[in-house]
């Protein structure tokens, strides 16, 4: 099992810390979600003149760049759209230089039309990322997040599209399972067979009851890895028989959410718990 983690949970962490604490905590990759409390990588020398230099400092320490993650939107529109395109193709050469096999992207924002009437501009930016990525010889992975976490939708997109060459899908496990009531094997029935790459997390629903109005509202909390309520064993038990090879990342969202516990605790608790269910499936 390759474990990496998302830079969203130590933005303060830079090149020659991340690789010596991903190797000390037991990873075998970091996935570029920001750098230095910024998202945009290209603000940043160490993903363009001085590139060579961060995957030597990567290599020596043994550590992969397992994914750069994109902010751009496939259901972007006008000139969001021209500049959402031109972060994929940047992003795509950031991840050549540094060796990471993808680049994420969201499905995006429908804002309020249906997923249905959204596919033909889907599909086209899909094929013109598809592309980019052929071009650096990377992949796409498209994340099951914002409008697409019905997995049905966004494995009608791949059809609508006709499967671009080079894109893939990216299974956050907690956003089918959390925001359309999928079951593991429901989610993994439809897109299992696209998936490329995984997002990891643990999460648990709260109920919280208005002591006025007695009305009562559930909310979600992010938890340590292996305190919440996802069956984490039952994902990994699908993907493992099924064949899957990709990574395994640790998204701690501490950036969204600074509340959450800093990752000196959160990452070795990650591989702590992933490991023992690894061992429990072998």
């Amino acid at each position: 099992m390759k474990l990496s983690f998302t830079t969203l949970g130590c933005m303060d962490w830079d090149i020659p810390t991340l690789a010596a604490r991903a190797a000390e905590y037991g990873f075998q990759g970091v996935d570029f979600r920001g750098y230095n409390n910024e998202l945009d990588l290209t603000k940043f020398p160490e993903f363009g003149a001085k590139s060579a230099e961060t995957k030597r400092i990567f290599d020596d320490a043994g550590i992969a760049v397992s994914c750069i993650s994109a902010s751009a939107h496939l259901t972007a529109c006008g000139d969001a759209k021209t500049a959402h395109l031109a972060e994929v193709k940047t992003y795509c050469g950031i991840a050549a230089r540094l060796g990471a096999p993808y680049v994420r992207v969201f499905g995006g924002g429908l804002n309020g039309r249906s997923y249905i009437d959204a596919l033909p501009e889907v599909a086209e930016f899909m094929h013109t990322i598809s592309s980019y990525a052929k071009a650096e010889g990377v992949g796409i992975v498209v994340e099951t997040h914002d409008d697409w976490v019905d997995t049905r939708k966004l494995l009608h997109a791949f059809e609508y599209a006709a499967y671009p060459e080079s894109v893939w899908i990216l299974w956050d496990i907690n956003h089918p399972y959390r925001y359309a009531g999928e079951t593991p094997a429901n989610t993994y029935s439809r897109i299992g067979k696209l998936v490329r790459y995984t997002h990891w997390k643990d999460t648990a629903v709260l109920l919280q009851k208005n002591r006025f109005t007695g009305a009562v509202q559930e909310k979600e909390i992010h938890t340590l890895p292996g305190f919440g309520t996802l069956p984490l064993d039952e994902f990994y038990a699908l993907l493992s028989n099924g064949g899957y090879d990709g990574w395994y990342t640790l998204e701690w969202e501490r950036k969204w959410h600074p509340e959450m516990e800093r990752p000196e605790i959160a990452f070795p608790e990650f591989v702590k718990v992933m490991r023992a269910i690894e061992k429990t499936n072998a």
